[in-house]
């Protein structure tokens, strides 16, 4: 079994089919980054006081636009992916926000969900606390419940559920080699094969068999793989590539209904009654203001992997004396937004180049607009905005959770790519698991409900009782 993809929907697909004792080929675009193979950046470099240094290597060596092109994806200006292994994995924020059935698709039920949450939560090691304690941290969640005021039942403020647990007193944030190898510190039927690019599925009627490839380093070394099944993880703007590239049969909607949560983004210092309660150990937190009916985005208050220009710091101020604040915005999901593949013309993987159609409509506008209202009563119930405070919208692509290119569908009706357990609904043996399934507007972190859709896949993979 070939999986093309080191990040969480990759590694979850992967990690599963190995312990139920099948042979997996993980093949992976970038260089391996890290020791233990796929762990995060934040459990190479530990301090939870300087988040800038960090940053520095997220932005400065990490970060790229897709297939390390020089350019960005059409007018997608902030669009950028991670070729290395464990990809976005490697550097996400830990963040696992519980999705509301507002943010799922209307044609699966609760009850098909809930058994891969369950799992997710487990093998992510989430901590529904936040990461945070202390006095510092209550004084913020306080606050922000006050900015607020009362939310649905199971939607009120609350810590954001964190993916991260503390291994002698470091905090350890979950990544692909939590879910490769689950503990183990190597399995034998796991193979990872890194800096080698996949150009294309091979297949024989509507099945696949195999992959051709070359190495990224070299890419006149071509390779051939045979795989009796091949799982596509390489993220929104890869796996549709990559499908693009096989010609195979996917339909009218493969790069279509491309779509993110719209980013709010400012740093706040904190008034000065709460910085009084910060300790010199003070951990990391994540504060949570969940999608609920009615309010279609989520704030989440945190200290976030700035890098280090000093910037967003008022003079004086450390890192740890100020707040970074987050509101993604739901947006509509619509066929016009899409990516354009060029056949006639390769990016430097070798994959078709692409271009992109990309919008607000008057609907998201007015979504904007009265979330960055909710954002700024937030920053000024915790922080000092009197002295100067400045919100951004990020630029396109700026949330890092862009989703959609491969969407998700009940039935083949022209508008998914494939079924409800990630399988192109014309092959028999070709799944997607990433991001890219996720087809229904939503307004969190996805790598929790992408981590859950990748276990589904696994499990039709292996014929797992219940899935059909």
């Amino acid at each position: 079994m070939a999986v093309v993809g080191s990040g969480a929907g990759g590694s979850a697909v992967a990690g599963e089919l190995a312990a139920a004792g099948r042979d997996v080929l993980v093949i992976e675009a970038g260089p391996k980054w890290f020791d233990p193979l796929g762990t995060h950046v934040r459990n190479v470099y530990h301090s939870e006081a300087d988040l800038s240094r960090v940053g520095d290597i997220i932005y400065g060596e990490m970060l790229s636009y897709p297939s390390g092109s020089s350019e960005p994806v059409g007018r997608l200006a902030d669009l950028k992916v991670a070729h290395g292994t464990g990809g976005m994995f490697a550097l996400w924020m830990g963040n696992c926000p519980y999705p509301d059935s507002g943010e799922l698709p209307t044609w699966m039920g609760k009850d098909e969900w809930a058994p891969y949450f369950a799992r997710a939560l487990e093998l992510m090691h989430i901590d529904r606390n936040g990461g945070g304690s202390g006095k510092m941290f209550e004084a913020l969640l306080a606050r922000t419940r006050k900015a607020i005021g009362a939310r649905p039942a199971g939607r009120e403020v609350m810590p954001m559920p964190f993916a991260a647990r503390r291994i002698e007193n470091r905090l350890k944030i979950t990544a692909s080699d939590d879910l490769f190898f689950r503990g183990a510190g190597s399995l034998p039927n796991l193979r990872i094969m890194t800096d080698c690019v996949v150009r294309g599925v091979l297949t024989d009627g509507g099945k696949a068999t195999g992959l051709h490839a070359a190495l990224r380093t070299n890419q006149n070394e071509r390779i051939e793989i045979a795989a009796d099944t091949i799982v596509i993880a390489g993220g929104t703007v890869g796996s549709p590539k990559i499908l693009a590239a096989s010609k195979l049969d996917t339909g009218p909607a493969l790069g279509r209904y491309i779509h993110e949560h719209v980013c709010i983004g400012s740093r706040v210092t904190l008034k000065q009654d709460i910085r009084e309660l910060i300790r010199d150990d003070e951990p990391v937190y994540s504060i949570w203001v969940p999608f609920s009916h009615g309010r279609p985005w989520q704030n989440q208050l945190c200290r976030f992997t700035l890098s280090s220009d000093g910037g967003r710091l008022a003079p004086g101020i450390r890192e740890v004396d100020t707040s970074d604040i987050f509101t993604f915005v739901a947006m509509d999901v619509t066929p016009e937004n899409r990516f354009i593949f060029d056949h006639e013309r390769v990016d430097p993987f070798g994959l078709p180049h692409t271009d992109a159609a990309f919008g607000f409509s008057r609907d998201d506008r007015e979504r904007i607009g009265a979330a960055m209202a909710e954002h700024f009563l937030i920053a000024s119930e915790v922080g000092d905005v009197q002295a100067g405070w400045t919100p951004s919208i990020y630029p396109a692509g700026g949330s890092t959770h862009f989703m959609g290119s491969c969407r998700m569908g009940e039935k083949d009706d022209g508008e998914s790519v494939v079924d409800r357990y990630g399988k192109l609904w014309r092959y028999e043996n070709i799944f997607v698991a990433d991001n890219s399934v996720l087809g229904t507007s939503n307004a969190g972190n996805p790598t929790f409900t992408t981590v859950a859709q990748a276990l589904r896949t696994a499990d039709r993979i292996l014929g797992r009782s219940g899935v059909a």
